[in-house]
Order: C-alpha cells, then structure tokens, then sequence
C-alpha cells in the first residue's frame, strides 16, 4: 500500500504547478489503482524518478488541451503541435515532477527526476511496475488530462 501522503504530496505539487505555470485552478477526481497505464489521450509526457521510492510520471493530454497549455505558457495563441510545442509540454511535466520531488522529499523521500521525454501516438499501453494510480484532472475542460504515477520499491 502507498503512503496517502505521497498522492497528496502530487496533488498539491500538480495544484502549486498549474497554478504558478498557468494562472489555473486544476480539478482532480479521484485517485484509482489501475493494472496498466493506458494513456487516455495521444500526447505523453513520462518521467522517471529514482531514490527512496521509483517509478514514473506519466501526464497525457489531449491534442486541444495541449495547445491551450502551449498557448498559456507562452502567452500568445498557439495552433500548431510542432517541436517547440512538445518541448513546453515536456517542461510542464518537468516543472510538476521537480515540485513533486520537492514536497517528497518533505516527507523524508529524496528523489531524483529523469529529464521528461515526450511521446505522440494512439493506442499507446506503458509497461510499469509496481502500484500505479491515476489521478483525473480537469484544467479546461472536464477530465482532459491525466496523471498516472507507478510507485515500486520505497521506505
């Protein structure tokens, strides 16, 4: 079983994040264990972490929800899925790890981050160990991004 503190501790990271990054409440549902992390939307960001806990961090989001996040970070309407445009998503989940790395560490688990890596595709299924949880979040619209964390080894 996973430390609760843990989902929180990336509950407020990802809050801290969108907020500090976007100027945006995010809504989040609620948190499920699942079996695999089969990204609901075509565009992912994975990073790793290793340290008193491993695994991942895995964001997708929609191709609409994407751009209105490029367009946010950016401050000017962005229309296209180009390389600059993935590489701002790719930051985004940087940002929310390295916050989320933070607050662990808070909680006595010290972590490292692997630099993001930003993949596009559908039908996309990641191959995980351990405890994996997805977390549903809404920033534009209802649902239109998720986070899946997989948790192996820890304290």
């Amino acid at each position: 079983m996973v430390d609760v503190r843990i989902v929180n501790s990336v509950l407020a990271s990802a809050q801290g994040t969108y907020e500090a990054v976007l100027q945006m409440q995010a809504q989040f549902g609620k948190p499920q264990a699942v079996k695999n992390i089969t990204p609901k939307y075509n565009i992912v960001t994975v990073i790793g972490f290793l340290g008193d806990i491993e695994g991942n961090f895995v964001y997708s989001f929609s191709e609409t929800t994407a751009l209105n996040i490029v367009s946010k970070m950016m401050g000017m309407e962005y229309n296209t899925l180009d390389e600059l445009a993935l590489s701002a998503i790719g930051e985004l989940g940087n940002m929310t790890s390295g916050s989320i790395a933070m607050n662990l560490e808070k909680l006595g688990y010290k972590i490292d981050i692997t630099p993001p890596t930003v993949i596009t595709g559908k039908d996309m299924m990641i191959t995980a160990e351990g405890l994996i949880i997805r977390l549903p979040v809404s920033l534009f619209e209802t649902e239109d991004l998720e986070l899946h964390i997989a948790i192996r080894g820890g304290k």
